[in-house]
């Protein structure tokens, strides 16, 4: 295979949501895989947000929400868990870097309102908080 086909084959892969490609030609045989994908934590409810006191700390950018800092590593935050400003809350990867979300005021977790490891879009509703 060429140079240049190859190049295009991986930019389609880094594209999708692939797991693993495999292409075989008579000119050769390519292989990827993606590594260190975060599994989904154990089955999570999407909460629906409340009003009241509660704010709604919502996604600055489109990208894949994490509430786990590393593949093995507990998550940042709990319903229930009171942070700081400053705390990191979850991190959103997008374009294959990773944005920590801190909390920009004291506040107690309430409802976690996207599940770990999907896509989010601008604006979408991430945390139920009770400012503290």
């Amino acid at each position: 295979m060429d140079l240049d086909k190859i190049s295009q084959l991986i930019n389609l892969f880094e594209q999708s949501s692939l797991s693993a490609m495999e292409v075989e030609s008579p000119e050769g045989r390519l292989s990827v895989k993606r590594e260190n994908l975060a599994p989904p934590l154990k089955s999570e409810k999407v909460a629906k947000p409340t009003t009241g006191s509660h704010k709604i700390i919502k996604s600055p950018i489109v990208g894949t929400f994490y509430r786990t800092p590393s593949v093995d590593s507990p998550p940042y935050v709990e319903v229930g868990s009171k942070v700081k400003a400053g705390e990191v809350l979850c991190t959103l990867e997008a374009m294959k870097l990773m944005n920590q979300l801190e909390a920009e005021w004291d506040c107690e977790i309430v409802a976690i309102l996207a599940q770990h490891a999907t896509l989010v879009q601008f604006g979408q509703p991430l945390f139920e908080v009770a400012p503290l």
